[in-house]
């Protein structure tokens, strides 16, 4: 089988025990579901990509990605949602909450299971919030993400690169539909960049992908 160029060397999705004891998945339902769930944990963010992402990860159909998709729906796990941009129709989906169902004990299933605590209070390591220089503050300030809702000036993007260069963009776009998706604008309007910034840094460390 040929290597994929869509599907990075490293990545991988996490099998969680309860998603098998508690929703009873199993197959390509349980691959497509875990990580559909990777991306819109902890109610930020959506899984953006597409069908044949999903059919090159799962080393599976288009059609059976369509048929695995539909019963997740069916079954009140996923939840999609239709959007136009620049006049082409998307579609977004997302993990539906299920914390009132489950223990979130993690167990690994042929994979490398992820490295986060459920429940911990996201804070910021070494007082990084004190640590942004205010001549970052007053730089020219540009939207990020699909859709915008993320704003960050050069000077922030660049720290948030350098602290996690491979994930850095992701988690933007995972923030960015996570606001349009909940219809969050009102609330991140009031947001300064250096608040997204240590949103997203503390979205990163959460999920391990920065050195604290």
């Amino acid at each position: 089988m040929e290597n994929n160029k869509k599907i990075k060397p490293n990545s991988y999705y996490s099998i969680q025990y309860w998603m098998i004891n508690e929703l009873g998945l199993k197959g390509l339902e349980l691959s497509i579901y875990a990580i559909i769930y990777g991306f819109s944990r902890d109610h930020c963010g959506a899984f953006t990509g597409s069908r044949s992402y999903l059919a090159d990860f799962t080393n599976s159909t288009k059609a059976g990605v369509d048929k695995a998709l539909k019963s997740l729906i069916q079954k009140n796990l996923l939840e999609k949602k239709d959007f136009v941009n620049h006049g082409v129709k998307n579609c977004i989906y997302v993990a539906k909450e299920v914390a009132n169902l489950v223990s979130y004990q993690s167990t690994e299933l042929g994979g490398v299971a992820n490295s986060v605590s459920q429940g911990s209070q996201l804070s910021c390591p070494n007082n990084i919030e004190d640590n942004i220089e205010d001549n970052t503050l007053s730089l020219e300030v540009k939207h990020f993400g699909l859709y915008g809702n993320v704003i960050l000036n050069d000077e922030l993007y660049d720290r948030l690169l350098i602290e996690s260069e491979e994930y850095a963009d992701e988690y933007i776009n995972r923030l960015d539909s996570h606001i349009e998706m909940y219809q969050l604008h009102k609330q991140y309007s009031a947001y300064a960049p250096n608040q997204f910034f240590i949103k997203i840094f503390d979205m990163l460390r959460r999920d391990g992908h920065v050195e604290v």
